[in-house]
């Protein structure tokens, strides 16, 4: 199976025309490298006019953003070798002039699978900022939504890009993760489901706490969950399962929270967990790829509780500090 891919390059497309007074513009093509294209995406301007397809309730296509230099459309890209077509459909979404504020790109899928967008403005004057890439899982009638800021006007900053993540978000990462045999098996995928269960619940008292304005017990529990699934990440297998344990990481949590009651109802729920009898004979790996999107989001999800994002995302990661991976509520430094 090829690797599944989906862009979303945000750049212009050249058509042999010009803007008379705007050549800012806003492009996205789209693909995955499934046998058929069961991706549709949309986006709204900051005036709430959509563009593009959505999925649910039901199938539904908008142009009121295209005017006259724009459109959205489906391509199949052929196979230079034998000059035949191969099953390689991709989505495209041009428009332009750009107006100034926040558009919401929404994406949906009929299946799950692993995306990957970048994201292209050009100015007014036709000069562009970097790109920002990013990548993640989708699964089959889950939209995911991002924001843009963008600001056609020359010499303003690039976009800022922000993901909203939520714990349905993280849950379904792993899920789509152990589906695409990019995590280990039932069992393990399973433990850190409950895992972030917990932190959700741990999550909506909060409110209550009056410490601090940090949500740090459901902080605690997702930095836990990238920490197993570091030490997953570590090519463990039967051969060598202290390569996988962790016992001196869960030793150095309870060292630190259980005798902090807003952890209570956290530790007599996981105490009881058949994980503890589990976790010797379950499969424990996480792929790199899997890896860095799972705490990717993780950190996302982080940020909107008040923590800090972890400035690093995993092996591999020097192409993301440089744009790849956008981040929340940081500008391009180019």
């Amino acid at each position: 199976m090829r690797k599944c891919k989906l862009f979303l390059i945000i750049s212009c497309l050249s058509t042999g025309m010009s803007f008379a007074e705007d050549s800012s513009s806003f492009a996205i093509h789209a693909n995955t490298s499934s046998e058929d294209l069961l991706i549709q995406l949309m986006v709204i301007d900051p005036m709430g006019r959509k563009g593009g397809c959505e999925l649910s309730p039901v199938k539904t296509c908008y142009d009121e953003i295209f005017g006259n230099e724009g459109g959205y459309g489906t391509n199949r890209l052929g196979d230079e070798e034998s000059l035949t077509q191969a099953n390689n459909e991709s989505l495209e979404l041009f428009y332009g002039p750009v107006m100034p504020g926040t558009h919401t790109i929404m994406l949906e899928s009929l299946t799950s699978t692993t995306y990957f967008y970048e994201i292209r403005a050009f100015k007014s004057d036709f000069s562009s900022t970097n790109s920002l890439l990013y990548e993640g899982y989708i699964s089959s009638n889950t939209p995911l939504m991002f924001k843009a800021y963008v600001d056609p006007t020359p010499g303003a900053p690039a976009p800022v890009v922000t993901k909203t993540v939520t714990f349905d978000t993280l849950r379904q990462d792993l899920a789509v993760a152990q589906k695409l045999n990019q995590l280990g098996d039932d069992k393990f995928a399973n433990s850190l489901i409950r895992m972030v269960n917990l932190g959700e619940k741990l999550a909506g008292k909060c409110d209550k706490r009056k410490k601090d304005k940090k949500c740090t017990p459901a902080i605690a529990l997702l930095n836990m969950v990238v920490k197993r699934l570091e030490v997953a990440n570590r090519k463990c297998d039967s051969k060598d399962p202290k390569a996988c344990d962790e016992d001196k990481d869960w030793e150095d949590f309870g060292k630190e929270h259980r005798k902090d009651h807003d952890y209570d109802e956290f530790f007599r729920d996981w105490d009881r967990d058949g994980w503890h009898k589990d976790k010797k004979t379950c499969k424990r790996f996480v792929t790199d790829e899997a890896f860095k999107i799972i705490k990717e989001d993780a950190n996302w999800l982080i940020k909107s509780l008040g923590g800090e994002m972890d400035k690093g995302h995993g092996k591999d990661n020097s192409d993301r500090d440089n744009g790849r991976g956008a981040k929340v509520d940081k500008k391009d430094k180019n």
